[in-house]
């Protein structure tokens, strides 16, 4: 297929970068950048999915770097930040999404290992990409650069069973709104993204949990005012488009929801 027949233009030319791109979130937003103009760096742990992913974003006509990677190492985000710089030259949108989920199950009942586990995937993937990524994006001129943090609502409801992956989120919103202080005179907007969208990972990630998961998630991703189960292409990598284009040049420091409704406040 021909690339204008999918590039809508409002990435076009950004050098954008997306983590755990194999699947989930991940491959819907990086198909969407795709369709939006942008020059994609995406990684993954499991190169033959990656590949899959990259393939279907040069069919919509991206110049992409697909790149092997377990976020949990850091010098394997060293590798990939560097390798993203020797092609591309600079770096205008960090899309910190890759997490590797432990098995939820009550507080008493995990271990520091889970905790570890989740926190080296997490928190300090995000916190180190985004100091890796920093000289390369401060100080762009007219609208800037963008960093979008994934984040999630367990953090702040305190969803039981997810004892683990509520401590790791909470620390994304901490790291998010003080980058975006510290950030902003260099013209660097971060943002932290709340989603509700049922990918494959979600799938499978639930068919290793315990019924009563399953059950409660079956209910969870519906309890929203629309009655329904977000769609990661077409509801959740929109909104991390917008994140990205220079449209949300005056957001910076926010904890945007996609997420159908299912956290309304005032």
């Amino acid at each position: 297929m021909k690339k204008e027949e999918f590039t809508m233009g409002k990435l076009d030319g950004k050098v954008c970068i997306i983590t755990g791109c194999a699947s989930g979130l991940g491959k819907q937003e990086a198909i969407r950048f795709a369709e939006e103009g942008a020059k994609l760096a995406i990684c993954s742990r499991t190169a033959a999915k990656l590949e899959d992913t990259k393939r279907l974003c040069e069919e919509r006509g991206a110049e992409v770097l697909a790149f092997p990677c377990d976020v949990s190492v850091a010098e394997q985000r060293v590798a990939f930040i560097d390798a993203v710089v020797k092609k591309y030259g600079t770096i205008d949108v960090l899309v910190n999404n890759a997490h590797n989920t432990t098995i939820l199950k009550p507080m008493m009942e995990k271990t520091l290992e889970e905790l570890e586990i989740e926190t080296k995937c997490c928190l300090f993937a995000f916190f180190h990409f985004m100091q890796l990524c920093f000289p390369y994006m401060k100080d762009k001129p007219g609208a800037g650069a963008s960093i979008i943090n994934f984040a999630s609502k367990a953090a702040r409801e305190g969803t039981p069973g997810h004892s683990v992956y509520a401590t790791v989120k909470a620390g994304v919103g901490g790291l998010t709104r003080t980058a975006a202080r510290e950030w902003g005179i260099h013209n660097i907007r971060v943002n932290e993204l709340m989603p509700n969208g049922f990918t494959d990972n979600c799938k499978a990630g639930l068919e290793l949990q315990p019924k009563e998961i399953q059950d409660w998630a079956a209910h969870s991703f519906k309890d929203n005012p629309f009655g329904r189960a977000g769609d990661p292409y077409a509801d959740v990598a929109p909104v991390v488009v917008f994140l990205a284009s220079d449209e949300s040049h005056w957001i910076t420091g926010q904890n945007i929801h996609a997420d159908g409704g299912v956290w309304i406040t005032d």
